[in-house]
């Protein structure tokens, strides 16, 4: 199994690795033509088009005349926290090795220390039971996290990943008995905002290339079988569906606030 988004331009179709998404018009683009003005920027036109007195929207952060506005923080080495997650998850797997169940007892979530250790509803998330199961996750994070985290900006990349995965964990251990441990809730979240935002985008699914959106409905119908036949299989299913709608509500809601645009390419 693995995950490629299209990352040809929409100008001059040269292929990019880590592909630049225009924030106005929500198209792909390469180095050359990443600037709005590169590529004619449809959204932008609009953008300057608008009254004066009309709603602004600058950096994700709305303002309105009289209105206070907020002041945005800038988080350091934006745009590679995706990154910087993998890297850290990777880290945290090869210590359970060496370690020993010791240590992944201590860090993981379960009902019974959810009071006494709450923050295991955060470290679960760094913790994996073996190494096809970090190697599936982290390539999930390796190929979307990136595109989202790009789209949407750092920080909310991060409050979407932290609070897919925590809300995930959290309704699985309510729901079921047992210990959870993986980052697929949060990465459920990454790929459900993403499926809002750029529902378009090419993955390779065992050799078939498809949308992410058909991809998504497929995971998801995956993971509601089990749910509804009973069957336990030693995944939390709850945990990725619970993770999915928390990842396909935060999208509509940012593409509401945002007014995103939306791109429709003959195919």
């Amino acid at each position: 199994m693995s995950w490629m988004p299209d990352n040809k331009c929409d100008i001059c179709s040269t292929y990019e690795l880590l592909p630049f998404k225009c924030r106005y018009c929500g198209g792909t683009f390469c180095s050359a033509h990443r600037l709005p003005e590169n590529h004619s920027c449809p959204g932008l036109r609009m953008l300057k088009q608008r009254p004066s007195g009309e709603v602004q929207r600058r950096n994700g952060v709305q303002s309105r005349p009289g209105k206070l506005k907020l002041p945005s923080i800038k988080l350091p080495y934006s745009g590679y926290y995706a990154y910087a997650i993998l890297a850290l998850t990777v880290l945290v797997f090869l210590v359970q090795t060496i370690a020993g169940a010791g240590f992944t007892d201590s860090l993981v979530l379960s009902k019974s220390v959810l009071l006494s250790r709450p923050w295991s509803l955060v470290t679960c998330l760094f913790l994996h039971a073996n190494i096809m199961h970090l190697f599936l996750n982290m390539l999930m994070l390796f190929f979307f996290g990136p595109l989202l985290e790009r789209r949407i900006g750092s920080g909310k990349f991060l409050g979407i990943y932290f609070s897919s995965g925590i809300l995930a964990g959290l309704v699985q251990v309510l729901v079921f008995p047992g210990a959870v441990l993986g980052a697929s809730g949060a990465l459920m979240g990454v790929m459900g905002m993403l499926t809002v935002l750029m529902p378009d985008i090419k993955v390779i699914l065992y050799f078939v290339p498809l949308k992410l959106v058909y991809v998504t409905i497929l995971f998801a119908i995956l993971d509601v079988y089990p749910v509804l036949s009973g069957t336990s299989d030693g995944v939390a299913h709850i945990a990725h569906l619970t993770g999915l709608a928390v990842g396909l509500a935060a999208g509509y809601y940012y593409k509401k606030t945002n007014k995103t645009r939306e791109i429709y390419w003959q195919v």
